[in-house]
């Protein structure tokens, strides 16, 4: 990452993303090609308005990304321009990337400005674990084990590794919203986690008893979001999720105190 002036024109950008990953490619400049596909002047992280340049690049070897010059230089290398692409419509792809870039930043400035940022309580994380485990809840998780943290300001953010299992102890309507069936609304579970299988359900929706293939209703999310202790819900297509999964906290971040609406259609 590279915090400098802005590029004054598409050509600039085009060049200051050829040189960015020249350096961090070690290749040979000559082989990197780029193109300026989207540029607007947003309100930045910074509370300044920025000039933000999109940049697709590919190298000889094949490898491939969508970069962004601006406020600073950077690109997501675990993500091609095929896969940025998922992310939703052609607007709403490029407002995503636009978003993580922006969640990217958030992360940064907080890692140089603000001690301990990285470093979580463990009491209060074994909590939220407890929490999000409970199989007496109307939805739990499983497979959960804590995979990012971070501290902004005085905000807490985590990324869990996690899966849903809607309880089909419960009943749902949207008048009284969530009853147990039964006195223990418990739901016991293999101790295998890991072979538990997951069948598709929209939360807040009538929840079927678990199928005879043995499935569980429920959503197979693969990370779980959580800002000061409450679940925030990724509301990302399924096409898009496993490029999301790979660059999950910027996507909260970015989501969450970014300067950018996310909109994404399912």
């Amino acid at each position: 990452m590279n915090f400098k002036s802005n590029p004054a024109s598409a050509a600039e950008a085009r060049e200051e993303i050829r040189t960015y990953l020249a350096n961090e490619l070690e290749a040979n400049p000559a082989d990197i090609q780029t193109k300026v596909i989207y540029n607007t002047e947003l309100p930045w992280v910074d509370g300044r308005k920025q000039q933000c340049y999109l940049v697709e690049w590919s190298v000889a070897n094949g490898s491939d990304g969508v970069a962004l010059a601006g406020p600073y230089t950077y690109t997501l290398p675990d993500v091609s321009q095929a896969e940025a692409k998922r992310l939703g419509s052609l607007h709403e792809w490029r407002q995503q990337l636009l978003n993580l870039y922006a969640g990217c930043e958030l992360a940064a400035q907080a890692r140089m400005k603000q001690a301990l940022v990285d470093v979580y309580d463990p009491n209060r994380t074994k909590q939220l674990l407890e929490a999000l485990q409970n199989p007496a809840a109307p939805r739990f998780a499983v497979r959960c084990s804590l995979r990012e943290f971070i501290r902004i300001g005085t905000d807490e953010y985590y990324i869990f590794n996690g899966d849903w299992v809607h309880n089909p102890n419960f009943s749902y309507s949207p008048t009284f919203g969530f009853k147990p069936r039964k006195e223990d609304p418990t739901l016991k579970l293999p101790v295998e986690q890991e072979n538990i299988q997951i069948k598709p359900h929209k939360f807040l929706t009538p929840v079927p008893p678990v199928g005879a293939d043995g499935a569980y209703p429920g959503e197979a999310t693969g990370f779980i979001m959580v800002k000061n202790g409450q679940v925030v819900d990724a509301s990302c297509s399924a096409w898009a999720r496993s490029v999301v999964d790979k660059v999950a906290m910027f996507y909260f971040l970015g989501k969450e105190i970014g300067p950018f609406a996310i909109t994404l259609q399912g």
